[in-house]
């Protein structure tokens, strides 16, 4: 996958910024129909596990999932359906990439792949820094789940990209 940067990423994040409510609602309806699992975890799962630390920063997080999402609509297309990547894509990347963190925390920091879409990331992770919390908790986790949530979203472009003829629109 191609690393956004500089001119593309504040192009793609303008666009993302810049939906109005129905756009943007049609952008999250497309991302739930296409990928209900992980829908479910990026818009359920992940922010329950924050709201009790710092609600705002629960709501936050959700705002740049969304932010995720349009950025990479907008620069690589809609999302992949499940259909085309399998059933298990998700719950097979989430564990390797839980392997791959389990890792990292005992070895450097180059043990994750960290190349993917790093400036993004850097963005999002501003982002959660600008937001008033006394909770260093939520912020840590918020920015650990964003991080998770590029990972996992690039490597569905990735999956979908490395199956060409297999498109669903």
């Amino acid at each position: 996958m191609q690393a956004l940067s500089d001119q593309p990423l504040f192009a793609a994040l303008q666009y993302a910024r810049n939906q109005d409510e129905q756009a943007g609602r049609a952008i999250i309806e497309r991302f739930q129909t296409r990928q209900p699992a992980f829908a479910q975890t990026l818009f359920s799962v992940f922010p329950s596990t924050m709201v009790d630390l710092d609600q705002a920063m629960a709501h936050l997080f959700m705002d740049l999932c969304f932010d995720v999402i349009a950025v990479y609509e907008h620069a690589f297309g809609k999302v992949p359906d499940q259909r085309i990547v399998g059933n298990r894509w998700f719950e097979e990347r989430a564990e390797h990439l839980d392997q791959e963190m389990k890792l990292a925390a005992k070895t450097p920091a180059d043990a994750i792949d960290q190349d993917r879409q790093t400036d993004l990331v850097n963005f999002l992770h501003a982002a959660i820094d600008q937001q008033p919390c006394r909770s260093t908790d939520a912020v840590r986790l918020a920015k650990t789940m964003i991080f998770t949530t590029v990972q996992l979203i690039d490597v569905l472009y990735d999956a979908a990209n490395s199956k060409p003829d297999q498109a669903i629109h």
